[in-house]
């Protein structure tokens, strides 16, 4: 690639917005914090979500095949710093208001709104993973604006 740091500094101009993504199978659960998020259907209406390859929680949505997405907000409610520095020793959701959806994934309560998902499909790509996940309920929780940020690199978080 030529001009890889020009091309960082475009890419990085790219928006995007805040999200966790919940995810249970058996009785193992975990959430990841996410900015790759789309809508890309309208009927039947869809998202896409991307998670790194080496992200615990993937592997728990790719067993399940269901997921949750909370949009976070920019109020201050504390998600975003809960899931961008955990605290050692700290089960992923302690402290936090939860309610369960469907197949028992928490739904974070102080989130904007949340879509639970059933994934349509999965594509690799590089070093994350695509998933298209048919929304089959979703509600508007707290309301508000959906954070979103510009990065300073595309080639990075």
């Amino acid at each position: 690639m030529k001009n890889k740091k020009e091309v960082g500094k475009a890419l990085g101009k790219v928006p995007s917005g805040l999200f966790v993504i919940t995810v249970k199978h058996g009785d193992k659960e975990d959430a990841v914090l996410a900015s790759w998020v789309n809508q890309c259907s309208f009927s039947p209406p869809t998202v896409s979500i991307v998670l790194a390859k080496d992200r615990p929680a993937r592997l728990q949505l790719e067993a399940s095949d269901v997921f949750i997405l909370n949009v976070l907000g920019t109020g201050p409610n504390g998600l975003l710093k809960h899931f961008f520095k955990p605290q050692a020793g700290e089960t992923v959701f302690e402290g936090l208001k939860t309610k369960k959806g469907f197949h028992d994934i928490r739904i974070l309560t102080d989130a904007v709104s949340y879509l639970e998902c059933k994934v349509l499909q999965q594509s690799p790509v590089g070093d994350h993973v695509v998933y298209v996940g048919e929304v089959v309920v979703g509600h508007v929780l707290k309301g508000g604006d959906p954070y979103t940020h510009i990065r300073g690199s595309g080639f990075n978080y």
